[in-house]
């Protein structure tokens, strides 16, 4: 077992966990380097505790991180692990978050109903986006004032060039008539 002083934080794992992927604690943990083992027998690591413990998952599981939430990816901790990544000589985690994998990892459905596609265009009311895709949406509601043929034509609806003389008639003197429809 090997003990681990990262910053404020101790972690606890095996030799063959640090050294089979890591060339950083190859050489750490090498007879070269005995010296650098405390009085209480760990090492001190000097990094950063709560990015150690996904250097350490990577080193124990091969499990690449993923910092994505209703926010999207955070960028930020995706480079700060990389540079972690390139001090440990962990090529493996340091291909992964050069190459951005995680957009790989992340899918976002979306789909909706329509109410009145009359502005729509149809090609996507179902879609599947990558994960780097950030979309926002800003529906908007209004009133839409659908004309009536006077005769209740059903095909005239929303037309009022369809309408002939017997539609003028049956309207006589009347104006035009609207439904008022929320849109």
């Amino acid at each position: 077992m090997v003990t681990l002083q990262v910053g404020d934080r101790r972690f606890t794992t095996t030799h063959d966990t640090l050294v089979s992927q890591s060339t950083f604690f190859d050489a750490l943990l090498s007879s070269r380097w005995a010296h650098n083992q405390q009085s209480d027998g760990s090492y001190f690591v000097d990094a950063d505790p709560d990015l150690f413990e996904h250097i350490l998952r990577f080193l124990r599981r091969g499990v690449c991180p993923l910092f994505y939430d209703h926010n999207g990816h955070n960028y930020g901790l995706y480079l700060a692990l990389l540079q972690e990544a390139r001090y440990f000589g962990i090529d493996g985690l340091e291909k992964w978050l050069e190459n951005k994998k995680y957009h790989n990892v992340v899918t976002v459905e979306r789909e909706m109903e329509v109410l009145d596609d009359s502005y729509l265009d149809r090609r996507g009311l179902r879609e599947r986006l990558s994960g780097d895709v950030t979309e926002e949406l800003f529906p908007q509601w209004g009133i839409r004032k659908t004309y009536i043929c006077p005769r209740r034509i059903p095909s005239h609806q929303g037309a009022p060039s369809s309408c002939g003389r017997k539609c003028m008639s049956a309207k006589g003197d009347d104006g035009d008539e609207y439904e008022r429809n929320m849109q």
